[in-house]
């Protein structure tokens, strides 16, 4: 045996053992997940899951008022439309990050669309009892003239994970979210909030799935991170990038950027239905 052949097996020893110790971390990295997963996942389907049993067995009680039915059967309503939301996210989420989903793109009016989260928003800020949050919109463009291709529900379900994020974590102050066209003739999107902020520990892993989180507010409020991991995957589907900027002081500003594909629109028959509650545009509104 030459030395080239010992230098050759010592080299070859050495990379197998390499190897070895990366498997190793890889495999204790995806037990954390996967204990993460099993922890948090636990916690959120318990929650909804005991408030349904437990109000389903006070219905059960003979000696209720209508008042008090009525009263339980709006708690079990709520925590059945909270539980199909998370089984119905994960499996979008499943759908996403395995490239199984495809995009339905249409015509969208931008300022359509923002206003029905607007009328929405203002409507969940109310049911949380969050009367001491401003909710602000910021549109820069003038209301007949951004139509774009793009799938309007996959924009909105985006959106709507960055607002609601943000809605959970303000207890008062202001929501603004916006969009406008920046420098490189993007669609830039942002949400800004005066809420709690993203933990240092955080903000590495903030778009990751199933994240552990370490910050104050334990499990109570931290979720599993799948809105997010949704957003980030979604943006990436559209062809776009997702960040954010943590405020030093207070808050957060969530943004992604979208290319702009404009779709040229049927003026009269735009502006007579400029104010319609959707977003979508019919093939009547686009200009051939």
């Amino acid at each position: 045996m030459n030395e080239n052949n010992i230098l050759n097996k010592e080299d070859l020893l050495k990379k197998v053992a390499e190897l070895e110790m990366l498997l190793k971390k890889k495999d204790e990295e995806l037990r954390n997940v996967r204990n993460t997963f099993l922890s948090k996942i636990g916690h959120e389907l318990r929650t909804p899951m005991n408030s349904i049993i437990g109000f389903s067995n006070i219905l059960a009680n003979n000696d209720l008022t209508a008042d008090q039915k009525e009263l339980y059967l709006e708690y079990i309503n709520s925590s059945s439309d909270e539980l199909l939301h998370l089984v119905e996210n994960m499996i979008d989420l499943a759908m996403l990050e395995s490239g199984q989903t495809e995009l339905n793109e249409v015509a969208c009016s931008v300022n359509a669309l923002f206003n029905e989260l607007y009328a929405h928003f203002n409507r969940e800020k109310h049911v949380l009892e969050k009367f001491s949050v401003a909710l602000l919109m910021s549109k820069s463009v003038e209301e007949n003239d951004l139509v774009i291709k793009t799938d309007p529900l996959r924009l909105k379900q985006v959106l709507s994970n960055l607002i609601s994020n943000a809605l959970k974590f303000t207890d008062k102050g202001v929501i603004e979210f916006g969009y406008e066209v920046d420098k490189k003739k993007q669609l830039y999107f942002f949400v800004k909030d005066s809420g709690k902020g993203v933990s240092v520990d955080l903000q590495n892993t903030i778009f990751n799935s199933f994240r552990k989180d370490n910050s104050e507010s334990g499990n109570q409020q931290s979720g599993i991170g799948i809105g997010l991991a949704i957003a980030k995957e979604v943006v990436k589907l559209m062809g776009g990038d997702i960040g954010f900027k943590p405020n030093p002081k207070r808050g957060s500003l969530f943004y992604f950027t979208l290319p702009i594909r404009k779709v040229k629109v049927n003026s009269e028959s735009f502006l007579i239905k400029h104010n319609r509650k959707d977003c979508f545009l019919s093939e009547e509104d686009i200009a051939i």
